[in-house]
């Protein structure tokens, strides 16, 4: 076998097609809905928000109280729910009557406007009953 060659001269490239005929644009669509309105004279912002208590412990058959405050321009929307459930309440307060071992949990308060959207979790502990046993 002999040694190695040169390589030969690239190609010289052909010359460039006639072009395509440019596509039509389409019809336009329907127009959206109109978004809410901030306040006037105020910028508008991502929610925020604050939460109270951040974790509450309660008796069985006791009464749990939290609160949600949301500002945010749209105003936000505010909606606690359960985490892991299908329990969901709209408004910034999340009030349970009567509660179980089966209420103990975290809760996310979330509010939303057209910016975003914003949760805090908060947390609810059930102290189950003392059964007095008599005696003897």
């Amino acid at each position: 076998m002999g040694p190695p060659r040169k390589r030969g001269k690239q190609g010289i490239m052909g010359p460039m097609g006639p072009q395509g005929p440019k596509g039509e644009k389409g019809d336009m669509g329907p127009p959206g809905m109109p978004g809410p309105k901030g306040e006037p004279g105020e910028p508008i912002s991502v929610p925020t928000l604050a939460v109270s208590p951040a974790k509450m412990t309660v008796n069985e058959s006791g009464t749990a109280s939290f609160q949600c405050s949301a500002t945010g321009n749209p105003e936000p929307a505010v909606e606690w729910s359960k985490l892991n459930s299908q329990l969901a309440v709209s408004g910034g307060n999340l009030r349970l009557w009567n509660v179980t071992r089966n209420d103990s949990g975290l809760y996310q308060c979330s509010a939303t406007n057209i910016l975003g959207k914003t949760r805090e979790v908060v947390q609810l502990v059930v102290n189950g009953r003392c059964l007095h046993l008599p005696m003897t």
